[in-house]
């Protein structure tokens, strides 16, 4: 029994599972991990896309609190491109395309050689659980696995169904088992639980396609990368090509809706509303026919190619004639045939914001298990979840990245105290602090975090405690210098700016002008080299500095309603006044702050006034 006794065990090997048992073992915790299968530890189920709104910023701050997705995708890519360049700066973000075979193998490499953390093929079918308690798993060979903390990360593979067209049966992903009894361990234990789904394209072989016919897009040499520690000569930057459905598409697709899942009814589940399949915008949006069709290398060592934009679950017959009536896919071959898959998920209200269960003590739940979609969104709970399992193991309080903080904050916020009817995605409109919570300042935010966290090293954590400490000298600096009103004015003239100074300006007023960069002001300002990072931050706090201000305001009013704890033997039922659906809310989440029950779905507030004035 001692053989099989750990600090901490992962159940699940995908970006969840890896980030959390990542987390745990460098944090000196006894890990194991169980995956279903060794060699699909790390694997990109579906796109090879990491980053986009909001994702970006999830990734980043994952790298800067010692997370691994960042700087791996730096790694094993195939481009990294800029996105919203000519927007502001809470929109700049980068998005990646993974080499999904490098990635996975490296990931699976990365594994097996981090110190503390054993991996083992096996399926997790229930919990062992004494007084409300986890105390381990028992495996599908029947071996019980004790540990003191266990972290669920289990993807699509509760009860997977795969459906294609009128084809359905059990599987996590196409070509592999599901988890057939673990739901019911939950449910036995108090854990509530439904069902979602979510849809895949089909993959070509390129070699079969006319690229003539569309348009090629490249990334970016020297991009803005996911990690801030990358340094890198150049980026690869393999292509990918843009196409668009047509008007006999939409007319195939209309003609072939009988034979759809979500038509004949065989899929009644929700699936991700920001990634609808082809055969649902030809139903929502019928007078469009013109939608965009990427089409993205999948690794070098492959000849497929995932077809961005034509997600379906329909019968194979019907996913040829659609795809042949796109332009430079007449001749396309189907290597593997897109399908929709439906899964067991516990609703997020049923966890704190460490990702531990209310319902049993000592165990965590990560990645789509709460309800979410995406990559970089089980990445995220999966390294804090790690975090907080190896913690409880050690006797400290959880570290919990509130919404002002992070967008991780948001997320796990916003699973846990607001209702979706579709699988959970980040976006930037889910945050009301974009400005603040940016994609490239996650190391001004966060480095308290990471340096309570621990896996970061010290002369890392120093090293960007100076880089912060030098965007604020800096700032300081640019603000007190004096610009004459002459040489002012030859900047403007000199950066395109049509304005013109009536009397000399600051430094800092000069680079608040669109068009006046770092560049131009550093030599007024005898500025040292910082690294491009640091140079980034000041323009940025520079130029935006009324709106930060702002959204700083704003910040502090939400930290004063989250200071304000909330008895834990607090009775809803007795408070006169508040609205029957706000104390349903409220006894089902059983928030520990007045901040946090402002968020609940269906409180009002005046139902907050009352709240606050029992308390009182």
């Amino acid at each position: 029994m001692t053989d099989n006794k750990y600090d901490v065990i992962v159940v699940g090997g995908g970006h969840a599972g890896v980030e959390a048992a990542l987390a745990s073992a460098r944090l000196g915790r006894k890990t194991i991990m169980f995956t279903m299968y060794l060699d699909t530890i790390g694997m990109m189920s579906c796109n090879p896309s990491i980053g986009g709104p909001g994702k970006s910023n999830l990734v980043a701050e994952m790298d800067v609190l010692g997370g691994e997705m960042g700087r791996h995708t730096d790694k094993y890519n195939l481009q990294l491109k800029h996105l919203n360049t000519s927007k502001g700066p809470a929109a700049r973000i980068t998005r990646g395309q993974a080499d999904k075979f490098w990635y996975r193998v490296r990931m699976k490499e990365l594994i097996e050689n981090t110190e503390n953390l054993e991996t083992m093929q096996d399926t997790v079918e229930e919990l062992i659980v004494e007084n409300g308690t986890v105390k381990g798993v028992r495996t599908k060979l029947g071996i019980d696995y004790y540990g003191d903390a266990v972290v669920l990360c289990t993807g699509t593979f509760l009860r997977g169904r795969i459906v294609i067209g009128d084809v359905k049966y059990p599987a996590g992903r196409q070509g592999e088992n599901s988890a057939e009894n673990l739901t019911q361990s939950l449910i036995d234990n108090g854990v509530h639980m439904e069902r979602y789904q979510t849809a895949t394209p089909p993959r070509i072989d390129m070699r079969t396609v006319d690229f003539t016919q569309m348009e090629e897009l490249y990334g970016e040499k020297h991009p803005r990368y996911f990690s801030i520690y990358t340094e890198k000569k150049e980026n690869p930057v393999v292509p990918t090509w843009l196409t668009h459905t047509s008007s006999k598409t939409v007319e195939v697709t209309r003609d072939m809706l009988k034979y759809s899942p979500i038509v004949s009814g065989i899929i009644e589940t929700h699936g991700p509303r920001h990634c609808p399949s082809l055969d649902r915008k030809v139903l929502n949006f019928p007078e469009k026919h013109d939608h965009q069709i990427f089409l993205e290398m999948e690794s070098l060592e492959s000849h497929e190619l995932y077809i961005n934009g034509l997600t379906t679950a329909m019968p194979p017959f019907a996913q040829d004639a659609m795809l042949r009536s796109i332009r430079g896919l007449e001749n396309a071959k189907i290597v593997r045939y897109g399908y929709a898959v439906e899964y067991d998920y516990a609703p997020a209200s049923q966890l704190y914001p460490s990702f531990e269960s209310k319902k049993i003590n000592g165990l965590f739940l990560a990645g789509q298990i709460n309800g979410t979609s995406g990559y970089e969104e089980a990445a995220s709970q999966g390294f804090m979840a790690g975090v907080n399992a190896a913690r409880k193991t050690m006797g400290k309080d959880p570290v919990v990245i509130d919404r002002s903080e992070g967008y991780m904050g948001v997320l796990v916020d916003d699973i846990i105290h607001k209702k979706t009817p579709e699988p959970y995605r980040v976006l930037p409109s889910r945050s009301e602090y974009r400005l603040t919570l940016r994609f490239d300042n996650g190391f001004m935010r966060l480095l308290d975090k990471a340096e309570e966290i621990g896996i970061v090293p010290e002369e890392k954590i120093a090293y960007l405690k100076k880089c912060r400490d030098d965007v604020y000298s800096a700032i300081e600096k640019i603000k007190e210098v004096k610009v004459p009103m002459r040489e002012a004015n030859e900047l403007l003239e000199k950066v395109g700016e049509n304005q013109r100074l009536t009397k000399g300006v600051s430094a800092g007023e000069l680079l608040k002008f669109k068009n006046v960069t770092y560049e131009d002001i550093a030599p007024m300002a005898e500025l040292e080299e910082y690294p491009e990072f640091v140079k980034n931050q000041i323009e940025t706090m520079i130029k935006y500095e009324v709106f930060i201000e702002r959204e700083r305001v704003q910040i502090e009013r939400f930290k004063k309603l989250e200071s304000m704890r909330i008895p834990d033997n607090i009775d809803y039922t007795e408070i006169k006044g508040i609205s029957n659906i706000a104390k349903a809310g409220l006894e089902e989440v059983r928030p520990m702050s007045i901040g946090e029950a402002s968020r609940i779905s269906g409180v009002t507030g005046n139902d907050i006034a009352l709240l606050i004035a029992n308390i009182k």
